[in-house]
């Protein structure tokens, strides 16, 4: 056994009052006459010894009460282990989960409401000396500091539900450098939450823990969710006046199948189509939406359903731009190529233009998402590095080489992003022997590919040779399996390589029909592409493309009553935002340079908070032993309640209330016998 405040037990000192008080007997005797002697010494011999039995028996319970009273307050308790909790000077630290999932039910209630409760349970266990840290995932400045016991329960009244999400690793770092500042070495952290599987983090931790982490799970009670996963277009442009399709997965988090259920759709604050959508549970369904598209350059729009309790994810927001013409630019090395102003110059949907090689101006590059690079026999250094950053930044180049081709020039230029390379001629004649039709840039262009189609021949070409960095893909393949027109990811953007220059005496692929579809729809997915929406999260950054401003103007993200102006940042072309946690609430938003709008843009809530499926704290304990981390401890719930759960693993088993309640046992066990025994 042993005791929190040992300093008591000197009282023990004060046995020696009552044992001194017996030992006088200070009291009065009065005289007695009896008439007979004998019958006196009789009677005496009886009292005496009754007298004496009562008065040591009453010495008895006075000394156990003082002891007992003295062993109450000196705490005592039998240690479970090596985790007692300092009597003082302890530093404390409380995780409250306040995520979206954290509003499902529980037997007591909301989880927030008894997150709440458990941290104030948890000050009450330590002493009004000790100081106390408070941290919830939106990781505010308030919070980031130790504070007295009265203004840890003021900061957990005050935790609100919140759209950020941490992971209990990025908790435990965060409380990590927070602790290093507290010279005590009593030091406690505790992690109250629902532990979801999908945002926790749990199953990812791989390091030992400081200070000391115990998780304190809490468990919902099993609530069906159905929500909108994600919306994607099946165009990658969207045409003004021209019809648009939407596609949309929605998610089934429930028991119960579902049919006939509305889904919704509002183009710039009007209802622009409904469709019914039938799920099984623990399933998800496709489906798809189409309308007109407007004349507005930006629109903005939200997909809707209707689903109960868990609501937070019920809407999607996003924003899409819409294009009148596609701007393609042709640099000519020697001359313009008749075969591209045949495509380009002879469609509305293209605006076209040549540059000829020896008077290129750099400076417009940005304001074309394709540039194609047409018949250079030698790519100079200025060329080349204006090229890479364009691409870098998110544009699309289509790379079609001069007919004397400096080899050197091109492979440096390819090898400073990771690509294939070319080797010297091959004069060999050759056919392409396959289409790689599941390339994104062949959808929708056959709906059957016969076995004996007539593909483009080769009379000679530059053969591209892979290499072990590049990560392209084959478009179109030759018969000996090398490629002839191949896709990159550079960057932000795509880089389009073929074998050939657009020259007849090379090959006839300039004038075979599979020209245009390769060509028109290496436009249509040219270009740095926006994301339909952003998720709202710690550190939320946003890129933005070609994005110029003047140094007197500032941007700002607008929506009826609220306004904030995020950090801007210019790598290259970009426009990099960052937000820093100001945006919480899922809504459409307009961009403004100054007061001019010049943008767009959604955000949403993170769809992990949808998944309901959370660890219990046997799966929590399993999870900890598989990792091997000793200093993480699971506090599950059970009939006791967490002041004695916790109080238990910290102090041991208390024994201050059982002695307590001997010190008023014997106190009136020593009132009856002085009552009741004559």
């Amino acid at each position: 056994m042993s005791f929190l405040f040992p300093v008591f037990l000197f009282a023990l000192f004060a046995i020696s009052i009552p044992i001194i008080i017996h030992l006088f007997r200070f009291r009065r005797f009065r005289t007695v006459y009896f008439p007979n002697i004998a019958f006196l010494r009789q009677l005496s011999e009886a009292s005496d010894k009754e007298s004496r039995l009562k008065h040591l028996l009453i010495l008895l319970l006075r000394i156990l009460t003082i002891a007992f009273l003295v062993l109450a307050f000196a705490r005592p308790f039998i240690p479970s282990g090596d985790e007692e909790i300092s009597p003082g000077g302890n530093a404390v630290g409380v995780y409250i989960d306040n995520s979206f999932s954290m509003n499902a039910m529980s037997v007591q209630g909301r989880l927030l409401d008894d997150a709440r409760e458990r941290a104030l349970e948890l000050a009450d266990i330590f002493g009004p000396a000790d100081r106390f840290l408070l941290l919830t995932n939106d990781f505010e400045g308030r919070h980031q500091r130790f504070v007295s016991r009265e203004e840890f329960v003021d900061l957990v009244a005050q935790v609100e539900e919140s759209a950020a999400t941490r992971t209990i690793g990025e908790v435990m770092l965060r409380k990590q450098e927070l602790f290093a500042g507290e010279a005590t070495d009593n030091r406690r952290a505790y992690y109250i939450s629902d532990f979801q599987k999908s945002t926790s983090g749990v199953d990812e931790l791989s390091a030992e823990p400081d200070p000391q982490a115990f998780l304190v799970p809490l468990e919902a009670q099993q609530a069906d969710n159905v929500f909108i996963d994600s919306c994607w277009f099946e165009s990658p442009v969207r045409l003004a006046g021209e019809p648009v399709t939407m596609r949309v997965r929605i998610r089934n988090e429930g028991s119960q199948n579902l049919e006939n259920q509305p889904l919704r759709l509002h183009i710039d604050g009007q209802q622009r189509s409904v469709v019914a959508y039938d799920v099984v549970a623990g399933g998800a369904v496709e489906t798809e939406l189409s309308w007109s598209a407007g004349s507005s350059a930006i629109q903005q729009g939200y997909l809707e359903i209707i689903d109960y309790p868990v609501t937070f994810d019920d809407r999607l927001y996003f924003t899409y731009r819409v294009s009148s013409e596609i701007p393609v630019l042709s640099l000519d090395g020697e001359g313009s190529s008749p075969y591209l102003q045949a495509l380009y110059g002879g469609d509305e949907l293209f605006s076209y233009r040549t540059m000829p090689g020896f008077s290129i101006d750099y400076s417009v590059f940005s304001n074309y998402p394709l540039i194609i690079l047409n018949g250079f026999n030698q790519l100079s250094a200025g060329l080349a590095m204006e090229l890479q950053r364009y691409v870098e930044e998110g544009g699309s180049l289509a790379v079609f080489p001069g007919r004397n081709m400096d080899i050197e020039s091109y492979n440096g230029f390819l090898q400073s992003m990771n690509l294939d390379t070319y080797a010297r001629m091959d004069t060999t004649a050759i056919r392409v022997g396959e289409i790689n039709e599941l390339h994104p840039l062949f959808e929708g262009v056959f709906e059957h590919i016969p076995e004996n189609i007539d593909l483009p021949r080769l009379e000679r070409h530059y053969p591209v040779r892979r290499q072990v960095r590049s990560q392209g893909e084959t478009l179109l393949q030759l018969q000996n399996g090398m490629p002839f027109f191949s896709s990159y990811r550079a960057g932000e953007g795509a880089v389009y390589l073929s074998a050939v220059p657009l020259d007849n005496t090379f090959s006839n692929f300039q004038r075979h029909s599979i020209f245009v579809p390769v060509m028109v729809n290496v436009a249509l997915h040219s270009g740095a592409r926006q994301p339909l929406y952003h998720t709202i999260g710690p550190n939320l950054t946003v890129m933005m493309s070609g994005a110029r401003a003047r140094t007197d103007q500032v941007y700002s993200l607008r929506r009826e009553g609220f306004e904030v102006i995020p950090e801007v940042r210019r790598p290259g072309n970009q426009l990099q935002l960052l937000f820093h946690d100001q945006v919480m609430e899922a809504r459409n938003y307009s961009l403004h340079l100054g007061e001019e709008r010049v943008g767009a843009l959604s955000f949403n809530y993170d769809r992990r908070e949808s998944l309901p499926a959370a660890y219990d704290s046997d799966e929590l304990e399993q999870l900890l032993a598989d990792l091997q981390l000793e200093t993480v401890r699971v506090i599950a719930p059970g009939e006791k309640s967490l002041v004695e759960t916790i109080t238990e693993m910290g102090m041991g088993r208390q024994l201050w209330r059982l002695f307590l309640l001997l010190a008023l046992a014997t106190l009136l066990a020593e009132v009856l016998i002085i009552r009741f025994w004559k």
